[in-house]
């Protein structure tokens, strides 16, 4: 599996830039292969679609290393995996995804136009 890890701080954008992958991704044709928690439009939430002959998982909650190590888990028979993360030291998450293929894209500001291109940096790496 292949795991997509934005890297920030508290309040950078993370959970905004994954909904957006979500969003393009279900424009660009994807199907909602297994719904889980939606949640509210700023919430966290988790998902599972098909693109591409990909099964691709979403899930935006990365504030706890354990809520981390459970995402890796609960999704370990797909593709893609595209998560979030605090910034946590490289060597806790390294532990985590010892077995994967992982990109780590840093997610600095908050901010429309920085959501965007990050959401644009994820769907190069799909």
């Amino acid at each position: 599996m292949k795991i997509i890890v934005i890297k920030g701080n508290p309040n950078s954008g993370k959970t905004t830039s994954i909904r957006l992958v979500y969003d393009l991704l279900l424009y660009k044709g994807a199907k909602i292969d297994k719904p889980r928690n939606s949640g509210k439009t700023y919430a966290d939430f988790d998902t599972e679609l098909l693109y591409n002959g990909k099964n691709i998982a979403i899930s935006s909650a990365g504030d706890l290393l354990k809520n981390i190590h459970k995402t890796v888990s609960d999704h370990d028979g797909c593709d893609i995996l595209i998560t979030a993360s605090r910034n946590f030291r490289r060597s806790s998450l390294d532990r985590i995804f010892s077995d994967y293929d992982v990109v780590y894209i840093k997610k600095e500001k908050r901010g429309d136009r920085e959501n965007i291109a990050t959401a644009k940096e994820v769907l190069q790496h799909i």
